[in-house]
């Protein structure tokens, strides 16, 4: 589904417990979501944790493939993630402070991408791309804390920035006006991260990658 037709009406009231990857209850999630954000009101305190979870967790081109690496507390100790991992830790630490948090998959066409990295993975799309949808003032908003500063600024992109009132996701163009982000479809908003299903598609998607050219690239699958 497009952006315009994604599906919006998950409970929030689903998205405020913690689950076996998003561990809201974990005593260093709690106890960081609350220094970060406590005390502030909930599209301030959304805001204050989405730029902790953007800045400070480095963005790795590298898919996990077991489930204990998608756990929040994991991600916050090894304190750096790709898309989905940081969108789990994101989750985790907003429902901390009871700020109703989902997961949002999506696949994310990189238009970005040198050809080398292309042919290597055989496309230029991100499956299952992983960003946040946080319930404040009524409604769910998008927002994607994935690309830390040192890929933003390495890459010439334009920075994420999110406010708690309005969508915010990556921008069409670089900052020479070059392409980059094309949000293809929407998979919908998840209280939980649906692994086996993600699995599935990453396997489907790059069943076929040149695994020892991504290697001398410096990527990983």
């Amino acid at each position: 589904m497009t952006l315009e037709k994604l599906d919006h009406t998950l409970d929030p009231t689903c998205c405020l417990g913690s689950t076996p990857f998003i561990e809201a209850d974990h005593p260093r999630v709690r106890s960081l979501a609350r220094e970060l954000g406590g005390a502030l009101d909930p599209p301030a305190r959304a805001a204050r944790l989405f730029r902790f979870v953007r800045d400070e967790l480095r963005y790795e081109f590298r898919a996990k493939l077991t489930r204990d690496e998608y756990r929040a507390s994991l991600v916050l100790e090894d304190g750096k993630g790709f898309c989905v991992q940081k969108a789990v830790l994101l989750s985790a630490l907003a429902r901390a402070v009871d700020v109703p948090a989902a997961l949002v998959l999506c696949d994310l066409r990189d238009r970005s991408l040198s050809p080398k990295l292309t042919a290597a993975l055989g496309t230029d799309t991100m499956f299952y791309h992983g960003l946040n949808a946080f319930y404040l003032g009524g409604r769910w908003l998008l927002a994607d804390a994935s690309l830390s500063p040192d890929v933003v600024d390495r890459k010439g992109y334009r920075t994420v920035e999110f406010d708690g009132s309005a969508n915010a996701l990556l921008a069409a163009s670089r900052l020479d006006g070059s392409p980059h982000a094309e949000y293809l479809r929407f998979h919908g908003l998840f209280d939980d991260l649906p692994f086996d299903r993600m699995m599935e598609a990453f396997m489907m998607a790059y069943g076929q990658a040149d695994l020892r050219a991504l290697a001398e690239l410096g990527y990983r699958l």
